[in-house]
């Protein structure tokens, strides 16, 4: 096995860990407001403050890591679908450390001291989630990047990119960026 065949399955390997397990958190999260409230909601909510340092902080960045040895090893840093497939991690690797886990972790603190029926929970709850669908667009594109590779040629596949990203960022955020975040 070459050095690029290396980290292509590194990166891969790291980035299945990572979109997968956020995914079922965002699907249990979800499910659970649904069938069991608040008190289920929040207790996915604290298990992705629990998870966030140990497992989706290292394994988002290895999955960076990986991809720029991919590159170096491989195609290189030219290609428009490296470039766009690197700023979307990115972009979702800083949400997720800067948005998602300081808010999960502050919800974690008020279900401590409060208890998961703390009426101070449930719209920091929303404002999570609604942060963390829009995560999963740019995740959904970044998949797409990654395996359709587009090239500036490809003016209609990059438009619809950016609509999707755009149509996105307004259905999945909303008013989450202005709402308040909970405070311990």
């Amino acid at each position: 096995m070459d050095w690029f065949s290396l980290f292509k399955l590194l990166h891969v390997i790291c980035a299945v860990i990572w979109v997968g397990g956020g995914f079922t958190l965002l699907v249990a999260a979800e499910i659970m407001r649904r069938k069991r409230g608040s008190r289920g909601m929040m207790a996915v909510v604290d298990a992705v403050a629990l998870l966030g340092p140990p497992l989706f902080v290292p394994v988002s960045a290895l999955t960076i890591v990986f991809g720029v040895f991919t590159a170096w090893f491989g195609v290189g840093f030219a290609e428009l679908w490296v470039l766009l497939g690197t700023l979307c991690f990115l972009a979702t690797f800083l949400d997720g450390l800067l948005m998602i886990k300081p808010r999960a972790e502050k919800m974690s603190a008020v279900i401590a001291a409060e208890g998961p029926d703390s009426p101070r929970l449930l719209p920091a709850a929303d404002t999570l989630l609604k942060i963390a669908r829009f995560d999963y667009v740019m995740l959904a594109l970044v998949i797409v990047d990654m395996v359709v590779k587009p090239s500036p040629g490809n003016v209609w596949l990059l438009a619809a990119m950016g609509v999707v990203l755009v149509v996105g960022a307004f259905l999945a955020l909303g008013s989450a960026l202005r709402a308040q975040p909970v405070t311990a």
